[in-house]
């Protein structure tokens, strides 16, 4: 569903009627709700689901004699998985984060700045960062909530319209709250398949040998 089929589902079950001037929510009030339950089922799927399904990549050059590296807006408030040096092979290898940089290749000097020894690399480092996006906030009618696979969208208008009622101060109905406890139940086991499925979703060490795998 795009932005607009979303919110004509919420319109539809709180009653809302754009030609009615008696109207217990506006318009912008059903976007608003629709973005915010957009956000709170993806990260709440987010803590229940693998993550493959979630995560996403960006590469980033970390300059020659360059101490500190300053993250990007992108990653400042995201959750980073993993770092990895790619500068001359793909897949690279793990940059290894130590508490001061005594044992590992980088520490983190501040919550938004990570430090490189005390001289910095001796060349371009290419890293590439593994994090969790953060969901981007629908404005126009064809945008989508990509975060969340299309064919569990319906939780986001359900849990849109309860979010209107509860800031109306009033009990929504509790077949709608049994409705997108359902509906959530199914996003989160399908996020907990293998990616594809026949992968078998299993506990490793952070940076395994390929003898390392526990099944």
């Amino acid at each position: 569903m795009n932005f607009k089929e979303l919110q004509d589902e919420v319109s539809e079950l709180i009653n809302f009627n754009s030609l009615q001037a008696d109207q217990d929510f506006s318009a912008t009030q059903i976007k608003n709700a629709i973005n915010r339950a957009y956000a709170r089922e993806y990260r709440k799927a987010r803590q229940e689901g693998i993550r493959r399904y979630f995560s996403t990549t960006t590469d980033l050059t970390w300059k020659t004699d360059d101490v500190t590296f300053l993250l990007p807006d992108t990653l400042k408030g995201a959750q980073i998985c993993k770092v990895t040096d790619v500068t001359s092979t793909d897949p690279g290898t793990a940059v290894i984060f130590d508490e001061r940089g005594f044992l590992g290749d980088v520490f983190w000097k501040n919550r938004v700045t990570l430090q490189w020894g005390q001289t910095g690399p001796n060349e371009d480092k290419t890293l590439r960062f593994e994090f969790m996006p953060e969901p981007e906030k629908m404005l126009n009618d064809d945008d989508v909530p990509e975060l969340v696979p299309s064919d569990h969208h319906e939780l986001i208008f359900y849990s849109a319209a309860i979010d209107l009622r509860t800031r109306a101060d009033e009990m929504a109905p509790p077949s709608w709250m049994s409705e997108r406890e359902e509906l959530r139940m199914d996003l989160y086991k399908d996020m907990s398949r293998g990616r594809p499925h026949s992968d078998i979703v299993s506990i490793r060490t952070s940076y395994p040998d390929s003898a390392d795998f526990i099944y």
